[in-house]
C-alpha cells in the first residue's frame, strides 16, 4: 500500500513570523508566542556547515523557543534531500515519497533451520556475474540444496515475519552448484507460510545470476526455499542464495 508521511501543521511552510510572534500546533489551532530567530547556531550535516534556504533561496535561520531549537522544515528537506509538498487545502506537509521504502526481509523477527539461514560468511557475497564482472552484495538468506524436491519442504524454509504490509518482494537470486549440476535448472520456492502454501515457484539456472519480484500482497510470514529436479540426482547439489532480498 503506498503511504504518505504527513506531518500537520497550520503555518506557511518554512515561515517564521518574527517579533509578533510564530503560529504553534495545538487545538487552538493558532498562538502567538515570543520567541529568538537566532543567527548564531550553525547546523552541521555529516560535518559540513549548512547555509539554510528557503524555497525561494533566502537565506533562513534557527528559531529559539522555550529551550528548544526549531529549523524551517523545507530548508532541512532540502539538506537530508527528502522530497517535501505543501498541501495547502488541508495545511499538510507532505514528507518522503508516496512509494514506501524498500525493506530489508532480514531486518525482521525470523526463524532458520539446518538448511536455511542468514548469509554469515562475507565471502559467499561476493560472486561474479553474468558478465564475468565481481558482485558484491550487502546480506542474503542462504538454502542447502539436499534430497531433490523434497529439499523445498516448507519445514525447512527460511521464514521472516514481514507483517502482511508489503506487495513486493525483490532479490537477486543465485545457485552455487557443484560442477556436475552447472547449467542444470533448480527451482526457488517463495511459500505463504500462514496459509501452508507455495506463493511461486521459480526456475533458474546453476551458476547464473537471476533479478526477481515476487507479488507477496498479503502475505504475513513468507518462506524461502528451494530444489531441484528429482529425475538427476539425489544428495547434496549445492546452495541457493536470495541476496539482497527485500519488500515495499
Amino acid at each position: 500500500m503506498k503511504r504518505k508521511t504527513f506531518l500537520q501543521i497550520f503555518a506557511l511552510m518554512g515561515v517564521f513570523v518574527l517579533c509578533s510572534g510564530v503560529i504553534a500546533f495545538g487545538s487552538s489551532l493558532t498562538t502567538e508566542i515570543k520567541a529568538i530567530l537566532s543567527r548564531e547556531v550553525t547546523i552541521k550535516y555529516e560535518g559540513e556547515v549548512q547555509n539554510m534556504k528557503d524555497g525561494l533561496g533566502n537565506p533562513v535561520y534557527p528559531l529559539m523557543y522555550n529551550g528548544t531549537t526549531y529549523l524551517p522544515i523545507r530548508a532541512v528537506s532540502n539538506m537530508l534531500n527528502i522530497p517535501i509538498e505543501w498541501e495547502a487545502a488541508t495545511k499538510t506537509v507532505i514528507l518522503g515519497t508516496e512509494e514506501k521504502q524498500p525493506k530489508s526481509v532480514l531486518s525482521f523477527k525470523a526463524k532458520s533451520s539446518n538448511f536455511a539461514s542468514k548469509v554469515t560468511d562475507k565471502g559467499s557475497l561476493v560472486i561474479k556475474g553474468n558478465s564475468g564482472e565481481e558482485i558484491k552484495y550487502n546480506d542474503g538468506i542462504c538454502y542447502k540444496i539436499w534430497n531433490a524436491t523434497y529439499s523445498s519442504s516448507i519445514d525447512k524454509a527460511y521464514k521472516a515475519e514481514i507483517g502482511g504490509k508489503y506487495s513486493k518482494l525483490c532479490f537477486d537470486a543465485y545457485i552455487h552448484a557443484q560442477e556436475e549440476y552447472i547449467g542444470k535448472k533448480f527451482k526457488l520456492v517463495i511459500y505463504d507460510v500462514d496459509d501452508n502454501s507455495v506463493r511461486t515457484k521459480i526456475e533458474i539456472v546453476a551458476g547464473e545470476i537471476k533479478e526477481l519480484e515476487v507479488n507477496i500482497e498479503g502475505v504475513n510470514t513468507i518462506g524461502f526455499a528451494a530444489d531441484y529436479d528429482d529425475s538427476w540426482g539425489r544428495g547434496y547439489t549445492g546452495m541457493a542464495y536470495f541476496f539482497n532480498p527485500t519488500v515495499k
